[in-house]
């Protein structure tokens, strides 16, 4: 939802395609067992920025500039 002067206005946002990870991006983690690893370079690509669809709700995961990562709802 945007604020702006008073008025309020719904945004729509379009989930992108679901994404195909090519399977050499998956790797065994070596932080636990059997835990699968994916690039975030990978997952996110060069938009630096994602919808994820999980359980009905849409969630927005997305580098910023400091290149952290975060997901917000």
């Amino acid at each position: 939802m945007i604020i702006n002067e008073g008025h309020t206005a719904m945004t729509t946002l379009k989930p992108k395609p679901p994404l195909s990870l090519p399977k050499q991006s998956i790797q065994p983690a070596s932080f636990g067992p059997g835990l699968p690893c994916v690039r975030s370079e990978d997952l996110i690509g060069k938009d630096r920025e994602i919808m994820i669809e999980h359980a009905g709700v849409y969630y927005r995961l997305r580098i910023t500039r400091a290149n952290k990562l975060i997901l917000t709802k």
